[in-house]
């Protein structure tokens, strides 16, 4: 029978007036066990193809531009970009940041209870072999395990701890050979990474533009029970657009 790899993936829940703890509480089902590793692509460390889609993210503490992945994750990238294009995140605000790790938005309410899709149903996940939670990730969120909707968080600058490391090269195949490639395991370390995120949610989008944006977000204040910005934070609008290698990148 084959083992399947299992790993506990947690989101923050963030309900007005409610203390919230740092991690879910609920259990996904992670998609790394079905992953061929030996077709891996780090393409989230290689410069983006001219004219890949392109999201710039402005918000009232900046800007994040961002490539998008329509080829791995085509139903999350089409919902995201029609939401954009309807001004749907017009005005959305950053509703929590966790352990400055990393920042949630794009709830259809101002507490992040709920989200939104165009066809009015949860978006199954589309995790792929090629995309991972690195600094600067955008990855769909729900509070249904295995789906997402108009919510995404943005992963911020995180080191891993050495135990974490050694978890991640713990995991072993039938015939006990490492599961999780070093090469990853050393991008996860060197970027900065939510390495248990990984397989949970669909990585939809990466950061080319803004880190600083993110980690400006991801330190503010925020408010002890709700997790949410001291001070309003919103999402003034995002444009899809096309990358082009003559514009300036920021790291």
């Amino acid at each position: 029978m084959k083992k399947i790899f299992i790993m506990v993936c947690f989101l923050s829940v963030v309900i007005a007036v409610v203390m919230i703890s740092t991690l879910m509480n609920s259990k996904s089902v992670s998609a790394l066990g079905s992953y061929d590793f030996a077709e891996m692509d780090l393409i989230q460390l290689e410069e983006p193809e001219e004219g890949r889609m392109m999201a710039v993210i402005n918000t009232s503490a900046g800007t994040i531009k961002a490539v998008l992945y329509p080829d791995y994750a085509p139903n999350t990238v089409q919902n995201f970009v029609e939401c954009a294009k309807e001004g749907f995140y017009n005005g959305k605000s950053i509703y929590a940041v966790v352990e400055e790790a990393f920042f949630l938005t794009g709830a259809y309410n101002e507490d992040g209870t709920d989200g939104y899709t165009i066809s009015g149903k949860h978006i199954e996940n589309e995790c792929d072999v090629d995309l991972w939670t690195f600094k600067g990730a955008l990855c769909s969120y729900s509070a249904k395990a295995g789906y997402g909707d108009s919510r995404f968080f943005v992963v911020n600058n995180r080191s891993l701890t050495e135990e974490e490391l050694s978890q991640l090269r713990g995991f072993k195949n039938k015939d006990g050979s490492q599961k999780i490639p070093e090469e990853l395991i050393t991008a996860f370390d060197e970027k900065g990474s939510i390495a248990h995120f990984a397989g949970c949610y669909t990585v939809f989008g990466q950061t080319i533009e803004g880190f600083d944006i993110i980690e400006k977000i991801c330190t503010a204040e925020v408010d002890e029970q709700t997790a949410r910005p001291v001070e309003d934070i919103v999402i003034e609008s995002i444009e899809i657009t096309e990358y082009r290698s003559e514009e300036e990148v920021q790291e």
